[in-house]
């Protein structure tokens, strides 16, 4: 059996104040064609690790018996963080980084290469085996490392796995694992309303501030530590006991080692003496001392806790550490950053935000039905939530009733006012119908527990609505069909971008526009909510065959012509196989009367038929006969059927060009008729080409769609200002020429020399 052995592993602390080393010795372990070594002890720790700076393990690799059917087999060491302090904000996945910094292996040697590389699962040196090389020393092939955000206790754990290459053994995994241990010393916050984990940090007056110190490498029994504190009166010190993880103040309970100095109590602070040799780096768990402190200030001001250490010989103190706590008045409810969203009755309530808030609330005003649920959350001045039992209490003004509790998305029984005095920061006012239709006015306020001070949160809107008394045609967007028969506009429920712009038209199929909309509402007028989905009948099937409605649900605020999701019915209609141009249809709309099953709620619209493109005559004409340069151009195209008839609604329009460069876009794109015409924007803002700069005549061209593909042209100019600035300077200079003579004339008779 072919050997390659870890000879040596070594751990030093990089630090401020120097380098801890731990070594390894081989050890024999489990058996393949590659036998991997690893036993580490420890030799030496004089690094005294702390938060920030970064702790480095150097690896060492030997081989030793090595020949030709080893080769290519690797042996690859990995070290994962495994335990770190409880405020460490460190990933323990990713925290250690390999690296091949002092890498000095020869390639001529048994390891002919050594590569490094750090992923979630941990950080790996690999080590590649060499056919027939001599035994190679111990040498530095690269380290491993982190840095430690906070005091504490760390621990790294080795595992090593080789594999042959040559598949004549076996792969080992995790022949051994080893565990090295970092003291990283200093004073960390473990109780405070911020700052964590570090040492400095804030508390709110009249509350505890607990300090975690762990002493530095070197400190043992004979060790002692002077601790003081100045804008806090310290109220506790408790000993850890060996490798405490110091999660809390509780965590820590022992009185060994502290004495107070007044002996009586921690006004003027105690003193600590150590309780075992701290070891920097180690494989043991005998290697850290700690304590933890309790202080409070009752008043506003910046505290600072002080450790010290005393020279046993001399009684002369260094500051070792000092820890940091702001101390503020204590956070009040916050009116001005507590919330109150309105969003759906029954869902999404503990998500509500200003944007579900700006949607308008309605429902039908069957008694006890959802409207809205409003979230109200109280928070206190520094931003913490505010779990007291300040009482949250919702009225209404109009329609509707409510109900304040601390559960979302159950309405429940609601009634004209409620109020709420649990202990907890978030409540929930459940708005629901009273059976009157009509607008509700809802005002949610806030008492405080201690004061009394009432002020209100916000106050929110909401609208039912009885049964539908009207529909009508609220827009039209085509109403002429084609001939032989095809679909005009989408009864949508979505309607989008997409389907408005991209596949825009009345006879595209994957449209969403509709031909028309109609709209129902209540006595009072309100947009209200049908049993059913309007229907379509046509007075003559021959033209008009068919047409159908659906809701239009509101889900987009750009195109639907419904925010409430109903209320508004898309509507498209579909022509006859034996319509013909001319023809025309009235198409009524209906749906049963709420009141009386037996008649409908109607409204009608007129529908033509318009013939196709092949035999049809197109134009192409522009708004003006002269233009000023650059100013707004207005395209024109029309069509009229073989008929004299607009051809169908959704026709494509061509696109049109210029044989003149134009200001803005060069192109019109193609487009589509309604009406038989199609132009392009009348408004400046929405304008997008204006008359060339350059003076005298443009043309505009287009290719008609019909089949004979004729040429259209629009002919127009631009004015040259300046010729019109030269005629008016010149027709001045005539009249000046004129009066000139005139004055002579004058002056001649009056003898005027």
């Amino acid at each position: 059996m072919k050997t390659i052995s870890l000879k040596k592993v070594s751990a030093v602390a990089v630090a401020s104040l120097g380098f801890g080393l731990l070594s390894v010795v081989p050890a024999q372990a489990a058996a393949g064609d590659i036998t991997m070594t690893y036993n580490p002890t420890v030799t030496g720790s004089t690094a005294t690790p702390a938060a920030g700076t970064a702790v480095v393990i150097p690896m060492t690799l030997a081989t030793s018996s090595v020949t030709s059917d080893t080769t290519g087999a690797t042996a690859t060491l990995t070290g994962t963080l495994t335990t770190k302090p409880t405020n460490s904000a460190l990933d323990t996945e990713n925290a250690m980084t390999s690296s091949l910094t002092g890498n000095v292996f020869p390639t001529d040697e048994a390891v002919i290469s050594v590569t490094a590389s750090t992923a979630s699962v941990g950080a790996k040196i690999t080590a590649t085996v060499n056919a027939a090389a001599a035994t190679q020393s111990a040498t530095v092939v690269g380290s491993f490392g982190f840095t430690p955000d906070t005091a504490g206790k760390y621990v790294v754990t080795f595992a090593v796995v080789d594999t042959d290459a040559t598949g004549g053994g076996t792969t080992v995994s995790a022949i051994t694992t080893t565990t090295v241990e970092i003291i990283v010393g200093g004073a960390s916050l473990v109780q405070a309303a911020s700052g964590l984990g570090t040492a400095t940090g804030t508390q709110t007056t009249g509350s505890q501030t607990a300090v975690a110190v762990w002493l530095p490498a070197a400190s043992d029994t004979t060790s002692r530590y002077s601790v003081t504190a100045t804008g806090a009166t310290i109220v506790g010190a408790y000993a850890g006991s060996d490798l405490e993880a110091a999660a809390t103040a509780n965590s820590y309970t022992s009185a060994t080692g502290i004495t107070k100095n007044n002996g009586v109590d921690y006004g003027t602070g105690f003193t600590y003496a150590g309780a075992r040799t701290v070891t920097a780096v180690t494989l043991s768990s005998e290697a850290s001392d700690s304590f933890i402190v309790q202080m409070t200030s009752a008043v506003a001001a910046t505290a600072t806790l002080t450790v010290k250490s005393i020279n046993a010989t001399t009684g002369v103190t260094t500051t070792l550490y000092t820890a940091t706590v702001t101390y503020g008045a204590t956070p009040e409810l916050s009116f001005g950053l507590s919330t109150a969203f309105m969003t759906t009755p029954s869902t999404g309530g503990s998500s509500a935000s200003s944007t579900t808030n700006a949607v308008a609330r309605s429902a039908v005003k069957t008694l006890q039905t959802g409207i809205s649920q409003v979230k109200v959350t109280l928070l206190k001045s520094d931003g913490t939530a505010d779990d007291r039992a300040h009482a949250v209490t919702a009225t209404v003004a109009g329609s509707g009733m409510v109900l304040v509790d601390t559960t979302a998305n159950t309405p429940g029984t609601a009634s004209r006012t409620s109020t709420n005095s649990s202990a907890a920061s978030v409540r929930y006012v459940h708005i629901n119908a009273d059976g009157t239709a009509g607008t509700g006015t809802i005002t949610v306020t806030v008492t405080h527990a201690v004061t009394g001070v009432t002020t209100t949160l916000g106050t929110f809107t909401v609208t039912t609505y009885g049964d539908a008394t009207k529909i009508a045609v609220s827009t039209t967007n085509f109403t002429i069909g084609k001939s032989g028969g095809d679909s005009t506009g989408q009864a949508a429920t979505t309607r989008n971008s997409t389907g408005e712009v991209t596949n825009a038209g009345a006879l595209n199929d994957s449209t969403t526009t509709p031909a028309f909309i109609i709209k129902a509402t209540d006595a009072n007028g309100n947009v209200a909510a049908l049993a059913n989905n309007p229907t379509i009948v046509s007075s003559d099937l021959t033209v008009v065959s068919s047409g159908t409605c659906a809701t239009d649900g509101g889900a987009d605020a750009t195109y639907s012509s419904s925010i409430l999701g109903y209320g508004y019915y898309n509507c498209a209609f579909t022509t006859a196989a034996t319509a013909k141009s001319g023809n025309r249809a009235t198409l009524t709309i209906r749906t049963p009367d709420p009141a009386d099953a037996t008649l409908y709620l109607t409204t009608t619209l007129a529908v033509t038929v318009g013939g196709t493109i092949g035999t049809a005559t197109e134009t192409l004409s522009l708004d003006k006969l002269s233009y000023v340069n650059g100013e707004q151009l207005v395209v024109t195209r029309a069509a009229t059927d073989s008929s004299g008839n607009p051809v169908a609604d959704g026709t494509a329009a061509p696109a049109v060009t210029f044989n003149k460069a134009v200001g803005g876009t060069a192109t019109i794109a193609a487009g589509f008729y309604v009406g038989g015409k199609s132009a392009s924007a009348t408004s400046a803002a929405k304008s997008t080409t204006f008359a060339p700069s350059t003076p005298g005549a443009f043309v505009a061209l287009a290719t008609s769609g019909n089949t004979a593909a004729t040429a259209l042209t629009a002919t127009s100019s631009v004015i040259d200002a300046n010729a019109g600035l030269t005629t008016q300077i010149d027709a001045l200079n005539a009249k000046i020429v004129a009066l000139n003579a005139l004055i002579a004339k004058i002056m001649k008779k009056l003898g005027v020399k």
